[in-house]
Order: structure tokens, then C-alpha cells, then sequence
């Protein structure tokens, strides 16, 4: 039986359109029966949040672990369409919030610049952002802690993120990432922006 933990990392504040959105997946969930928990995590360091969120869900016995971060805006459907893919890792993908505009799915360990382009479908990713993620809690179990870090490019001489991090370690342990192109195309990425009269 399905137990999902809705699991956010957040700041001291949300948006309202996540807020309501996330109300909305809320509302979907009972009317189908589901069991669920929301859970949250406030905080600044991204992969502490998402470790204790996980060990959050495994204290209430979760199956699934879906994240949603506090600046994604939603569809209602998103839970369900989720899990009814029946993979270990799937996600819906969005746009950076910064320009160049580009997708958060990335098909190339060794080329940051090769992402996802396809809106229709199921594919496999090297990595994907995880502002709207569902994980199977086995591959957790599977994967052993810590569960996300932030690690270093050398190439880039950057630092990569939780996200990444955890997507190249279970890729590198054979569990596949996904990317619902379909659902993707619904998904936003709230930002900030400044107005100006006559603008």
C-alpha cells in the first residue's frame, strides 16, 4: 500500500502559488484515498533539509517519497501521474530561473550544455533538478547516507548540487532516472522580478 511523504525544504517564507498548489495535490490525494504527510523542513543548507527529510519519512513509514520544492508551481495531478510511471526515480522537469532559460534535465554527465528537449513522454536522464521529484524509499535503503551533498567540478570548478549529486549516484548504481516530458510542460519555477511604470 501507498504511504507518500510530501517532503519540502523551504526558507522562512513559500510562495502563494505553491502554497496553493500544493493544497490542490492535497485535496487529489484524499479523493483517491491515498495516504499521506506533509512534511517540512526549514532551513538554508539544502542537503542537510533533504536528509532530514528522509529520515522524517522512514520514521513514518513512507513508500514514496515525493519532493516539491517551496518556488515550483504544480498541477493538481502531479502525485498521481507520478507514481503511476511505477519506476524508482521519476521527475518533472522545469525551466532555470535565470537566463539562458533551459531545462533542469540533463542527459550528459560530461556536458552540462546537453538537456532534455522532448515535451511528450518518459525518458532516462543523467541527472534532474528535484523541485518536483517522486522516490521509492527502498532506493534509500539502497543507496546509504549521506543521501545528498554538494560536491566539486573540477572541469567547471564549481560546486554541484544535492540534486546532482544524489541523481549520479544512483545512476552510478544502476537505478535509472526519469523525466515526464508530458507533465514537465505544466510545471513552473517561481522567481522574483521588479516592475516599472511605463515599462
Amino acid at each position: 500500500m501507498t504511504k507518500l511523504a510530501i517532503c519540502v525544504p523551504a526558507r522562512d517564507t513559500v510562495h502563494a502559488g505553491f502554497a496553493l498548489g500544493l493544497t490542490k495535490v492535497v485535496e487529489q490525494l484524499v479523493k483517491t484515498n491515498i495516504e499521506h504527510e506533509v512534511l517540512f523542513n526549514l532551513g538554508t543548507v539544502l542537503p542537510d533539509q533533504r536528509n532530514t527529510l528522509i529520515k522524517n519519512a522512514m520514521r513514518i513509514n513512507a513508500t514514496h517519497v515525493l519532493w516539491l520544492d517551496s518556488d515550483m508551481h504544480v498541477p493538481p495531478s502531479t502525485a498521481h501521474r507520478l507514481l503511476s510511471h511505477n519506476v524508482e526515480i521519476v521527475a518533472a522537469a522545469y525551466s532555470t530561473r535565470m537566463p539562458p532559460y533551459q531545462s533542469v534535465a540533463f542527459t550528459n554527465k560530461e556536458d552540462f550544455d546537453k538537456r532534455l528537449t522532448e515535451t511528450q513522454g518518459l525518458h532516462s536522464v543523467w541527472a534532474v533538478g528535484m523541485g518536483c521529484m517522486l522516490v521509492d524509499m527502498e532506493v534509500y535503503q539502497y543507496l546509504g547516507q549521506p543521501w545528498h551533498n554538494y560536491s566539486y567540478n573540477q572541469s567547471t570548478e564549481s560546486l554541484v548540487g544535492e540534486d546532482i549529486y544524489f541523481c549520479d549516484n544512483a545512476n552510478s548504481a544502476g537505478i535509472p532516472v526519469h523525466v515526464d516530458a508530458t507533465l514537465s510542460t505544466e510545471l513552473a519555477h517561481y522567481g522574483t522580478k521588479s516592475f516599472k511604470l511605463g515599462e
